[in-house]
């Protein structure tokens, strides 16, 4: 007499039974058993990835789909509000049989160790005899790649969100009072002590951050103790090198940045919404953040900080501006998110401040978390996986026009979210040489093999493919820390 198991383990590149030759009357009196299995991503024809895999279950008879609606299967993902909980997620199932094979699609990638559960009168083999069953898949997902899977994210506490961007949000607060240097000081300590117990810097550096810090030549170049401490914060960070940049030599013009001010409306384009950074006739770089920012949290500053330091250049318009791009700013702003991201990782309060900069930053790292083409669920920056021909959506909930660009269709990625902002303000999109400090930023970020030196759509690809910072753990953290829900 045959017995299989109710519970059948198999991979994801198949797996074969071993089968005694039966006479065919023998063979018809046997029940059928899972004799393969294979789990593929399924791609688009451009070659990405697609949130949806193709499973092959191969028996040893041929069956008859009965019902597909008895075939069930779900996955444990995070929950995203509860850190400490899980959440049970169902996996929608599509399937055909032919011949002795079951073809099934689904609507998301499956989890490692899920079961494929075979309920009663979904299949027959060719005896009739009904194949109840689970079938368990050992390959797939982790929890936090189930979770991405599970994207696009949404907003689920408003108040974090721009108001022009996500329906029903409230207006930011501006926060354009500076705190003292006292208690400045105070929380940047309190925040150094954070990275130093997580391990993302030594003692020796919080200590040397806090040397550069109180420098009477620092305050020299930056008379706000804010903006200060947002330029030591990248400590430890993939924009590190900035803190040199900006005070030292190591930039494009051999010598330190004139000054790292707040300033108004008179001396501060327009068109810059946090800040600016110009040459000046002399050949030295200076900074300008808007005056609106004072209050702002110095972690939330330093991203702005990191991404001027990415607008160097040895020419200038008859304004002062370097040389800028649409593909530039894509690349410049990514920059600043993944150091938001890492301050945010440290600290996940700054998030919740409901300000002018915060609420900027958290909409743009939010649709860089609903972001990732090439190697979904893993993140990126250009448009993620489609199902059955629905194009992404980083801003569920958005509005009809998200950012007021004049673009009124979903803004499927966050690189199209920065190109809309751009073309709105009328940059063009020439060919632009990155800096040293940029190169070495970006390197931080994705890894040192590859051409670096022009702000192109070849390190877009980069940044859509290879971010070694973001995990998979820190996007599930970052979510948390957002209070994102799907």
């Amino acid at each position: 007499m045959l017995r299989r198991s109710n519970d059948t383990s198999v991979s994801g590149k198949g797996s074969t039974a071993a089968i005694e030759g039966l006479e065919s009357r023998q063979l018809m009196a046997a029940t059928a058993s899972v004799i393969a299995v294979k789990v593929a991503k399924r791609v688009d024809a451009d070659g990405n990835a697609l949130d949806s895999n193709r499973i092959t279950i191969g028996f040893t008879q041929n069956i008859t789909l009965n019902n597909a609606a008895l075939l069930r299967n779900f996955g444990y993902a995070n929950d995203m509000l509860t850190s400490s909980s899980q959440r049970k997620v169902t996996v929608n199932l599509s399937a055909t049989a032919s011949a002795n094979v079951l073809t099934i699609i689904t609507d998301r990638l499956v989890r490692k160790g899920s079961k494929l559960q075979i309920l009663t009168g979904a299949i027959t083999d060719a005896g009739g005899h009904d194949l109840a069953q689970n079938v368990t898949f050992t390959v797939g997902q982790n929890k936090p790649r189930f979770t991405m899977s599970s994207r696009a994210w949404r907003a689920t506490d408003k108040s974090y969100f721009e108001s022009d961007v996500i329906s029903g949000a409230p207006s930011a607060t501006v926060l354009n009072t500076q705190p003292s240097a006292t208690t400045v000081r105070a929380n940047l300590v309190t925040f150094l002590n954070k990275k130093v117990s997580a391990k993302l810097i030594t003692q020796a550096q919080e200590t040397s951050a806090l040397a550069t810090y109180d420098s009477a030549t620092t305050a020299g170049y930056i008379p706000s103790a804010n903006l200060r401490a947002a330029l030591v914060s990248l400590v430890g960070t993939v924009a590190e090198p900035a803190i040199n940049s900006m005070l030292g030599k190591a930039n494009v013009t051999g010598r330190g940045w004139t000054s790292i001010s707040f300033g108004n409306s008179s001396q501060i384009s327009a068109s810059a919404p946090t800040a600016e950074t110009k040459l000046s006739s002399s050949g030295r770089l200076s900074t300008v953040v808007r005056d609106t920012l004072q209050g702002e949290s110095f972690a939330a500053l330093s991203a702005i900080l990191a991404r001027e330091c990415m607008h160097q250049g040895t020419t200038a318009n008859s304004n002062g501006n370097t040389p800028d791009s649409q593909d530039a700013e894509v690349i410049d702003n990514a920059v600043a998110n993944v150091v938001y991201a890492q301050q945010l990782l440290v600290d996940p309060s700054v998030a919740g401040a409901g300000s002018t900069l915060t609420t900027y930053l958290n909409t743009q790292l939010l649709a860089l978390l609903n972001s990732g083409q090439k190697l979904f669920p893993y993140g990126g920056i250009n448009p993620a996986a489609t199902v059955n021909g629905i194009a992404s959506n980083v801003f569920v909930g958005g509005v009809a026009d998200p950012g007021g660009f004049g673009n009124s269709t979903p803004v499927t990625s966050f690189t199209d979210f920065v190109k809309r902002d751009f073309t709105h303000r009328g940059l063009a999109n020439p060919t632009i040489a990155t800096s040293p400090y940029a190169q070495t930023v970006l390197k931080n970020i994705v890894g040192k093999s590859g051409t670096f030196t022009q702000f192109n759509s070849t390190v877009q690809t980069y940044l859509d493919t290879r971010n070694q910072v973001l995990t998979d753990v820190a996007y599930i953290k970052l979510g948390q820390a957002l209070k994102l829900t799907f």
